[in-house]
């Protein structure tokens, strides 16, 4: 065996301590100079409320260096070709979503941030809705109505909060006009016990019957967990020609939270925000 090789027939203990640390400060070599590439984190979509009247201004926040933000206001994934952020966004269209993502060299991209917008619909003169209770006032009478929510915070005072099995709310439009869309805007936090409703009915008045008449309704299963806490909108819409003054609308609040829950067989939470008009 040739000087300093450590090949051989049987187990060199000598052979094996040069080889341990060999390979111990090979290991320290790389580790000085490899870099590990990290995710960046997501950057922060900073707004008043995602409901507005004719136009709102989002401002996007990160404060990486060498990275930029691209934006984005087609539902498409944000890509490094998309417009860099240099200035707060107009938004000035219905159901307007936009997208954000951070990028930069030796990153790897962030996580893709999201919201949509929601522009004010017909006027509402006034609501009378069930009494929420009383933890979950909301801000006020005109809690469904003053384009201030979209929080996915269960503490935040836009909601109002509903445990009873039947929530009815009344919107008086102050005069006849063509209807054809009502939304409903929820918090949706099963950890928290905060579910969508079971069931939504939406009827109208109809001044020639002097009785309400049938506008849609929808019947919303939770049959699967949905992690976290979301606003969730949901609309009732119409195909008929509907013209009217005032719009009754009935929601029936999860009377039993499904088997999956750890809470399974309790009565659900009904969180609302605000409703619009179309």
């Amino acid at each position: 065996m040739e000087f300093g090789s450590c090949l051989s027939l049987q187990i060199n203990p000598g052979c094996i301590m040069k080889s341990s640390i060999l390979l111990f400060l090979l290991g320290i070599s790389f580790s000085l100079f490899a870099q590990d590439t990290f995710r960046l984190a997501p950057p922060l979509l900073k707004y008043g409320s995602v409901f507005f009247f004719n136009k709102t201004m989002v401002e996007i926040k990160f404060a990486q260096s060498g990275t930029a933000v691209h934006y984005n206001l087609n539902n498409l994934e944000p890509t490094d070709q998309d417009p860099v952020y240099t200035k707060p966004v107009t938004i000035k269209n219905n159901f307007t979503t936009l997208q954000a993502k951070a990028f930069g060299n030796d990153f790897y991209a962030s996580e893709t941030v999201s919201v949509t917008f929601i522009k004010d619909g017909k006027a509402i003169r006034s609501t009378d809705q069930t009494t929420p209770n009383a933890k979950y006032p909301g801000s006020g009478t005109g809690t469904l109505t003053d384009n201030k929510g979209g929080n996915e915070q269960l503490s935040s005072n836009t909601w109002m909060g509903y445990d009873c099995d039947t929530v009815t709310v009344s919107l008086n439009l102050g005069k006849q006009q063509t209807v054809n869309k009502v939304l409903l805007d929820f918090l949706q936090s099963e950890g928290s016990w905060v579910f969508l409703p079971n069931e939504i009915i939406v009827h109208w008045f109809d001044k020639k019957t002097n009785r309400f008449q049938p506008f849609g309704s929808e019947i919303i299963v939770a049959d699967k967990e949905t992690p976290g806490s979301h606003c969730n909108y949901r609309i009732i819409e119409t195909k008929n020609k509907i013209i009217t003054d005032k719009i009754l609308i009935s929601i029936m609040v999860l009377k039993n939270i499904p088997a999956w829950h750890p809470a399974k067989g309790a009565h659900a939470w009904m969180f609302i925000d605000e409703i619009k008009v179309y």
